[in-house]
This record gives C-alpha cells, structure tokens and sequence, in this order.
C-alpha cells in the first residue's frame, strides 16, 4: 500500500480553492454591476413618490410614500426588504404580478439564461449568499 500523495492533493486543493475564490469575484462583480444598471433615475423616483402620494397605486403605498415624504423611511430600503415597512408592497406587488403575468412568463420562457431546473425558491439564493 503507498501513501497519498499529500503533496498533489494539496496542489490541487490550492487550485480548487482559488478557482472558487475567482468565481466568487466574478459573482460579486456582476451583482454589483446589476445593482448599479438597475437603480431608478430620479425622476421614476418622483414619479413613484407622486403616484403613490396620491392613492394610484394603493393604500399601503401610500402610506409608504407618506412615510417617506417624512423621512421615516427610503424607497431604497423599501425595495431593499431592509425596511420594517417593507411588507406594505405586497398588496402592489401582487397586484403588479397578476397584471403582467403574461409578459413575465414570456420574458422568462425568452431569457436563454434560464435554467428551469432551478426550483424558483432558490432563485436568487445564490446571488444573495455571501
């Protein structure tokens, strides 16, 4: 019987780790490149704030918009979830969701990074998971 080569494995172990270590990089580059291209300019900023201070898209985001007009809350940390007044965008979400439904389910079947073996409550998962 021979002894393991402790030295192989440990070379490989090196270059598994650092090939993890560049994958994990590269994830947080293009999170925080998505980030970046998908912030709302200032005036979609205004134009929700508007919309919402007038009742157009319902009651929990108007009292959002109240809130934020009186600087009790962000709609960054809002859509964050880091909010603890996130949970008043279900009700819009939802309603969002049913009233787009269609184009949703077309923009995915069309996105050819799509992977439908991935079960929808691990989606994003790993984007999010430091």
């Amino acid at each position: 019987m021979t002894a393991p080569d402790f030295a192989y494995l440990d070379e490989r172990l090196h270059a598994a780790r650092a090939e993890l270590n560049d994958a994990l990089e590269q994830a947080s580059r293009e999170l925080s490149r998505f980030k970046r291209e998908n912030q709302p300019t200032e005036e979609e900023r205004r134009q929700l704030q508007q919309a919402a201070l007038r009742g157009d898209l319902g009651e929990e985001m108007q009292q959002l918009a109240r809130k934020v007009e009186n600087r009790e809350d962000t709609w960054d940390a809002v859509f964050s979830g880091k909010s603890p007044n996130a949970h008043l965008l279900q009700g819009h979400l939802t309603r969002m969701l049913e009233a787009n439904r269609e184009a949703i389910i077309q923009a995915i079947e069309d996105d050819p990074d799509m992977d439908p073996s991935v079960p929808p409550d691990e989606l994003g998962n790993s984007a999010t998971t430091p």
